[in-house]
């Protein structure tokens, strides 16, 4: 008997038919078990794949950026791939809603590893290798880190790389330090493991090059500095050998070894008188031709003690209190007089330059000189009314910041006197009362001193001397002074009561004008709410709930009552939904999308600020308040938020009248026009029925009245005096 070769297919189907043969729940077994041999697998190979091919790479990054062990990183990443998982299945989800959460999560994530990555190398300018990541642009006041080397777009220099070797000095930069010169003759140009520069320079306008141990700019010409090349070490040791000698006036001041190494860092030539020059480079002196010789310190010794006189000079310059002089006369630095330094003396500088300053001397009898010397040892100040104040010690007045000056005899005479008739009497400002004495009873001699104030006013004082407030010197009262002064006095009187006469005819003119213009708004104001109320019967139920809870009640445009505020705060939710409804609905009415734009001020304010810039690109009036209160308080913008509400006065808006009355109150503006004064502002907003502008207007009004009242009392107290006055002088004896 024959058999025939069974093929796959023919396989399959005895497979196929001896299944269907098994019972139910064998049959279910079955399919588990395939199911299983053939998931795992596929589970191990997803499993690899993701892990090795896909997030290995990541996982060293993340453990590199944040200096993690590897199985956290590893974990981190397992939980993302969780979460991107669930996200992936909200993408694919047959809800519309589910698969915007997905598609924006899987979004969400990558931009945000994205960015915690690129945060977490902010400040690294190095990775795991010790490759530079960073570039570094050197500003004015600091150093600015880049990413990408080449030329920084905002401030058009070189963006260098951060180096191992300059990471130290951006570090001491950003800290505050700035660039040194370099004196030394051998300094380290380039750091000798990796070749990089360690010194920066700056070439002058005459080809000098010169040397700095930092990066940034040069302290006199503000340019600036480059990081050194070979080019520019050979050519400063060039310039080192062939530069020429120059000299240095002050050994002392220059340093003559250097700090770090103790080399000699000045050359000397001692002269046929006797006295040192000295040089700050090697070479021969320009006029005898000697060769220069480097100095000892035996040789410093020596010059210290041939200089039998110095001279000073007290600075500002908190470095340097006191400057030297090498000879008697002015100083070319501070224009000031170089002052001979004696022993007496030399003792205060000292404490002078340790940072004791002078204090006043109130002993009745001090020591103005040196007994055994005679030199001077107080220093002295003279104000401007010759009273003579001593200080012990050199320096400048603590209160005027003058410079004190050695006393004198004649000075040192001049304060005994001063002591002996007791100090000066310092004038008192009085007011004029009917009781004040204006001039001596027996010989008609002024007691009184004046001075005027840039607006002519007088202001009186009980002395001779000077105002403290502006330093002019003061006036005797007499007759010829005292006529003009009633003259003045007279004339102000008159202008006043004329300006009383002008104010009373102005406020019966606006009380008319305001009648007038308080029937016409109610006549609009009936027919405008008629228009409305024929309106408001073709608006939805959306529209009427939308006026009801978010209208303005100062809208020009709004309809019902209207709600402050403050008050819309507790119903701003309810608002929106029913405004957002009405806008859809009456897309040609701006009147929903501006309470829209209100109510949206207590929930979401920056869709708020974009309504209503949107509402006054199309004129809305009550819109340019909203808009410029937005800018005041968001944005801290007071120039835009004025510049709205002129515009929302212009566009007749009630609550940008009131807002701009505010503004100029504060000082933050100012009128431009007559009609911009807070008085008319008020007027015109109380016309157009704001509840709170009535009563401002009434208020200033009453300031005004009251203001201009107390001018004219003060004024008539003050004629009533002058007519006392005028009495008394009719009984002063003629001399």
């Amino acid at each position: 008997m024959r058999t025939s070769k069974m093929t796959f297919p023919t396989y399959l189907q005895s497979l196929a038919d001896r299944f269907s043969k098994l019972g139910r729940p064998l049959r279910i077994f079955v399919a588990l078990i395939v199911a299983a041999v053939a998931v795992i697998p596929a589970f191990f190979l997803f499993w690899y794949l993701t892990l090795y091919l896909l997030a290995r790479s990541y996982v060293d990054e993340l453990a590199q950026v944040f200096d993690l062990n590897n199985n956290v990183a590893r974990a981190i990443v397992w939980a993302t791939f969780a979460v991107a998982v669930i996200f992936a299945g909200y993408a694919v989800s047959f809800s519309r809603r589910k698969r915007l959460a997905g598609l924006a999560g899987i979004l969400i994530l990558l931009i945000g590893h994205s960015l915690v990555l690129a945060h977490g190398r902010v400040n690294r300018p190095f990775d795991s290798k010790g490759n530079p990541t960073k570039c570094y642009v050197v500003t004015r006041d600091s150093i600015q880190l880049g990413e990408h080397p080449g030329v920084d777009p905002v401030t058009g220099r070189a963006c260098r790389p951060v180096t191992p070797e300059i990471a130290e000095r951006v570090e001491a930069y950003k800290n505050g330090k700035r660039p040194t010169k370099i004196l030394v003759r051998e300094p380290t140009f380039f750091e000798p493991r990796t070749g990089q520069p360690i010194v920066w320079y700056y070439v002058s306008k005459d080809d000098e090059v010169q040397l700095f141990d930092l990066m940034g700019f040069h302290p006199e010409t503000g340019e600036e500095l480059l990081p050194v090349t070979k080019e520019i070490v050979d050519l400063w040791k060039v310039q080192v050998v062939r530069r020429m000698p120059q000299r240095v006036s002050n050994p002392d001041e220059f340093g003559a070894f250097d700090t770090i190494s103790g080399s000699a860092r000045l050359w000397y030539r001692l002269a046929d008188n006797g006295q040192y020059e000295f040089y700050d480079a090697p070479g021969y002196h320009p006029q005898t031709g000697e060769r220069l010789q480097i100095i000892t310190r035996e040789v410093l010794a020596a010059w210290q003690k041939s200089r039998k006189k110095r001279w000073y000079v007290i600075t500002r310059d908190a470095k340097q209190p006191v400057r030297y002089c090498e000879a008697e006369g002015i100083d070319e630095v501070t224009g000031r007089e170089c002052r001979e330094i004696t022993p007496q003396v030399l003792e205060r500088l000292r404490a002078y330059e340790k940072g004791k300053r002078p204090t006043k001397i109130t002993d009745s009898n001090p020591i103005f000189f040196e007994p055994q010397s005679g030199e001077p040892i107080v220093w002295y100040y003279k104000n401007k009314n010759g009273a003579i104040e001593i200080f012990d010690l050199m320096g400048y007045h603590p209160t005027t910041g003058e410079e004190l000056f050695p006393i004198t005899k004649e000075v040192a005479s001049e304060w005994d006197e001063q002591q002996r008739k007791g100090p000066p009497r310092v004038p008192n400002p009085l007011v004029l009362r009917r009781d004040t004495v204006i001039f001596d009873p027996l010989t008609g001699a002024p007691s009184l001193w004046f001075s005027q104030k840039t607006e002519g006013e007088f202001e009186f004082f009980d002395g001779p001397g000077f105002n403290p407030r502006n330093g002019d010197p003061l006036k005797a009262f007499t007759k010829d002074e005292f006529k003009t002064y009633e003259q003045e006095l007279e004339a102000k009187q008159k202008k006043l009561r004329e300006e009383q006469a002008r104010l009373e005819r102005q406020k019966k003119e606006r009380d008319a004008e305001d009648e007038r213009k308080r029937r016409e708004y109610e006549d609009k104001q009936r027919r405008d709410q008629q228009k409305r109320e024929e309106e408001s019967k073709r608006f939805t139920e959306a529209a009427k709930r939308c006026d009801e809870l978010a209208a303005n009640p100062n809208d020009p445009r709004g309809t019902g009552v209207g709600v402050e505020f403050p008050a819309l705060k507790a119903q701003a939710a309810e608002a929106i939904k029913a405004c957002e409804i009405a806008v859809e609905q009456n897309r040609g009415e701006l009147r929903f999308k501006y309470q829209l734009g209100r109510a949206l001020e207590w929930v979401d304010r920056r869709r708020a600020l974009r309504l209503h810039q949107e509402l006054t690109a199309s004129g809305y009036p009550a819109a340019y308040d909203n808009l410029g209160w937005l800018y005041w308080q968001d944005l801290h913008d007071p120039e835009r938020a004025v510049s709205m509400f002129r515009k929302g006065v212009k566009a007749g808006d009630p609550d940008a009248m009131v807002s701009l009355a505010e503004m100029i109150d504060k000082q933050y503006t100012f009128p431009t026009n007559p009609s911009e004064t807070k008085l008319e502002l008020y007027r015109r907003a109380a016309q157009l029925g704001h509840r709170g502008a009535g009563e401002a207007y009434r208020n200033e009004v009453t300031r005004e009245e009251r203001g201009h009242q107390e001018r004219l009392m003060q004024l008539q107290q003050q004629q009533r005096v002058m007519q006392i006055f005028g009495g008394i002088l009719q009984n002063i004896p003629r001399r």
